[in-house]
C-alpha cells in the first residue's frame, strides 16, 4: 500500500500563552524519513510547540503549514491522518486489548459509526508486527510493560497511516533496556520513510537518533542544526547551565566519540 508523504514546516513560529511568548522564531521543514529532536530545559516550550504543530495551542505568531496549507483552519480529523501524536506514558491504561487499542488508530479513515473492517485489522497487524509487538496482540494494554504500551503506541501511530510522528519524551520513565528499544524503533522508522520528531531531556538520544535537532534555551531562542554539529560540549553545558567539567564528568564526551565514530563507519545503529 502506498501512501501519500505529509509535509510539515513552520515560518518564524512563535510559541507560547496570550500574555506570555515562550519560543519564539522557530522555522523548520521536516524531511522524508527524518528524525528531529527537540531538546532544552524544563519549562523552555517542548510540549507547547507540539501543542501547536498539532493546531491544538494557536500560534502566538508565524505560520505552520501541513501539506502547503496552514494548519490553523484544519479540522482536527484532517491533522490526525497525516499527524499521529504519542504523548508521554503515564499510570492511566486502556481497558482493551493491545489490537483493539492499535485498532482505535483507524478511526480517522472509516466513518464514526462503522467497526473496523477486516482491512483495519490487517493494518493494525502490520503496524504491531513492525515493532516486533504482533505476539501481543491479545494481551490487554494494561498488562504491558511500560516499553511495550510505549511499542505499541508507536504502533497505533503507524496504523493510521500517518507519515509523521510526534513523540512526547518517548523514553521517560524506562528502564534502560526499553530505553534502547524505543531508541531502535526510531532509527527503523527512518528507513521506513517515517519522519519522526521527538522531544528530549537527554543530549545523547538525539545524538544517536536524530538527524537534527531544535534546541531552545532558557531566553526562548530556538537553535535549529545537524545534531553531531549542533550538539558539542560547550552548547550543551550553556543551554543547561552547567559546567563543561559537569559534562565531561557525566561522560557526555564519551558518547560524542562514539557516535562520531559510528556515523564515520555508516553504521545503522549505536
Amino acid at each position: 500500500m502506498t501512501i501519500k508523504q505529509a509535509s510539515l514546516s513552520t515560518h518564524r513560529l512563535a510559541i507560547g500563552y496570550p500574555r506570555r511568548t515562550i519560543a519564539r522564531d522557530i522555522s523548520f521543514s521536516v524531511n522524508v524519513g527524518e528524525a528531529i529532536a527537540i531538546l532544552g530545559p524544563n519549562g523552555c516550550g517542548k510540549t507547547t510547540l507540539f501543542r501547536t504543530l498539532l493546531s491544538l495551542s494557536p500560534a502566538i505568531s508565524g505560520e505552520v503549514q501541513l501539506n502547503g496549507k496552514s494548519i490553523h483552519h484544519m479540522r482536527a480529523n484532517t491533522i490526525a491522518r497525516h499527524i499521529a501524536y504519542i504523548p508521554q506514558i503515564n499510570g492511566s491504561t486502556f481497558d482493551f486489548s493491545v489490537i483493539e487499542v492499535v485498532e482505535m488508530a483507524r478511526l480517522t479513515n472509516i466513518a464514526w459509526h462503522a467497526s473496523p473492517s477486516k482491512h483495519d485489522t490487517e493494518r493494525a497487524m502490520e503496524a504491531l508486527d513492525k515493532v516486533g509487538m504482533a505476539d501481543f496482540s491479545h494481551r490487554r494494554f494494561g498488562e504491558l510493560s511500560g516499553g511495550e504500551r510505549q511499542l505499541t503506541m508507536i504502533a497505533r501511530s503507524l496504523a493510521s497511516d500517518a507519515t509523521i510522528i510526534l513523540m512526547d519524551e518517548p523514553t521517560a520513565s524506562l528502564d534502560f533496556g526499553n530505553q534502547l528499544r524505543v531508541r531502535d524503533t526510531i532509527n527503523t522508522l527512518k528507513t521506513q520513510d517515517i519522519s519522526v520528531l521527538f522531544t528530549t531531556h537527554h543530549p545523547d538520544e538525539a545524538l544517536q537518533c536524530a538527524t537534527r535537532t531544535i534546541a531552545i534555551d532558557k531566553h526562548g531562542r530556538a537553535h535549529l542544526g545537524e545534531t553531531k554539529t549542533l550538539l558539542t560540549t560547550e552548547f550543551v553545558a550553556e543551554l543547561y547551565g552547567v559546567s563543561v567539567g559537569d559534562l565531561v564528568r557525566a561522560n557526555f564526551n564519551v558518547v560524542r566519540n562514539v557516535m562520531k565514530d559510528v556515523v564515520n563507519d555508516g553504521a545503522a545503529s549505536f
